[in-house]
């Protein structure tokens, strides 16, 4: 009989981003529950950079890990919060990687570690960039490449390393693998001195943030999930999560509790909202959010938001990408259906009469020009300024909330597509660009540049990023 591997599950630092302690990366989470309901332990390192006015050019240029500070939490509740200790990795036979695009820089580099002073660990990379970055993943140079590439759902791939059921090969080894159904699956683990990092808020009380499905019901050109079906988790598995979240807010002292929903079918329907809110109620949170279209908001109004409110709700995310209508059209928001942009303005002045916050996403895209962008700079505008009727839990006056963001075009994406056969004239990618410098947000507001031409000089489009930001309250 075989014996089990250990496992170190890593979230690599994201080193973009001004605070790395807002949302839990959930994948590994995912992944160590899993190995616990087979009787397999495993240890989780969460790297973070501290620092970040860090000159991110020479640490591409050192290929090293300056600055970079690590928690380490033994599924036994030890833990320990440090600088990087290389010898960390020590112990393990298995390393799983969990890697977003942005992250994949800084997972190189470790396991250029690994494959120097432990070459007996098995390393595994899995995640949203190995899935749409795979070929480039996969023909890594040896020094840095990953003995198992896992583009799709880990749980099964990783229980088969761990409990030595499929011994690592020459070269990488692509283990493919897509649940028909997210049923059976445990969640997450919560760990508490993970958790008490976190420092994020729903209407003025601390909030910790779950997912109830993965995939997308809709096909928005800029994201790489809109090519994926939707997988529900069970409603055991959503409500167990939810308890032991409230379990987390307790032990954590808080007074009031809140829970983010963070994923694109929350309130979908009235039929989902009633059923989201009836466990929200249930498990006892104080106020929660979630991401609705701003379609849905018009068609629905009250009776979409109505158990939302009832239930505590304060704040839901919009994806209003544009005030322009020429990109409106080409981003695709509603399956091919027409979307119209006057919906954007209805459905902020629905929610914001209901008592309910808007936190609004919008998107700068290279093939805009200065009508394209004065007009989404009117509706951030309106999104600003529209009263909602209603106060926060600190009895605050509620605001609107926006981001603004330039698009990166991820590979995966159909906008990829289309600017490397020329369907959007004017746009040119840069194809030397490391995908990893590609990002939506991170310091100071600012998004990742991938391009060598777009329609307007990229000083236009940073100016009116910085332009829609300074709308954002002090609070939210």
């Amino acid at each position: 009989m075989k014996k089990n591997k250990r496992v170190l599950f890593i979230k690599p630092p994201d080193r973009f981003l001004e605070n790395e302690f807002v949302y839990q990366q959930l994948g590994p989470h995912y992944l160590q529950s899993y190995l616990e309901k087979h009787d397999i332990e495993s240890d989780i390192l969460i790297l973070h950079r501290p620092n970040n006015g860090r000159d991110l050019d020479k640490i591409y240029a050192d290929g090293d890990l300056p600055g970079l500070e690590m928690l380490h939490i033994r599924q036994d509740g030890v833990t320990r919060d440090s600088s990087f200790d290389q010898s960390v990795f020590g112990d393990y036979d298995v390393v799983g990687f969990s890697v977003m695009t942005p992250q994949a820089p800084d997972a190189y580099l470790i396991n250029r570690v690994l494959k120097q002073r432990y070459p007996h660990i098995i390393s595994v990379i899995g995640g949203s960039h190995p899935r749409y970055y795979q070929d480039q993943v996969t023909k890594l140079p040896n020094e840095i490449a990953f003995d198992f590439v896992v583009p799709q759902d880990g749980w099964t791939p990783i229980l088969n390393i761990a409990s030595g059921a499929i011994e690592r090969q020459e070269h990488p080894t692509i283990l493919s693998d897509s649940l028909p159904k997210l049923t059976d699956l445990p969640p997450p683990s919560r760990p508490p001195a993970l958790m008490s990092r976190y420092e994020f808020e729903i209407a003025g009380i601390p909030a910790y943030h779950t997912i109830t499905a993965l995939g997308c019901p809709f096909t928005c050109h800029f994201c790489e999930s809109g090519i994926e079906r939707v997988r529900m988790f069970s409603e055991t598995m959503i409500e167990a999560d939810l308890l032991e979240i409230s379990n987390v807010h307790t032990l954590m002292k808080h007074e009031k509790k809140a829970i983010m929903f963070f994923d694109d079918v929350g309130l979908m329907s009235p039929k989902q909202v009633k059923r989201l809110s009836n466990v929200v109620r249930k498990i006892g949170f104080d106020t929660w959010r979630a991401f609705t279209h701003a379609y849905l908001v018009v068609k629905h109004q009250s009776q979409l938001l109505d158990p939302f409110v009832e239930t505590g709700g304060k704040r839901i995310g919009i994806g209003l990408e544009t005030g322009s209508q020429n990109s409106l059209d080409l981003i695709n928001k509603r399956n091919g259906k027409k979307q119209n942009v006057e919906e954007h303005y209805e459905a902020v002045s629905i929610a914001n009469s209901l008592g309910v916050a808007v936190d609004a996403f919008t998107m700068i895209y290279p093939w805009e020009d200065e009508t394209d962008l004065a007009e989404t700079n009117r509706l951030v505008e309106f999104i600003a300024a529209n009263r909602v009727n209603g106060k926060d839990e600190k009895g605050r006056q509620m605001y609107n909330h926006v981001d603004s963001t330039i698009m990166s075009p991820y590979q995966g994406t159909k906008f990829f597509d289309m600017i490397r056969i020329g369907d959007l004239p004017g746009v040119e990618i840069d194809p030397d660009a490391d995908p990893g410098n590609m990002y939506y947000k991170g310091v100071s507001g600012g998004s990742g540049w991938a391009y060598l031409r777009t329609r307007l000089p990229r000083s236009e489009y940073e100016n009116a990023q910085v332009y829609r930001n300074s709308f954002r309250p002090g609070y939210r």
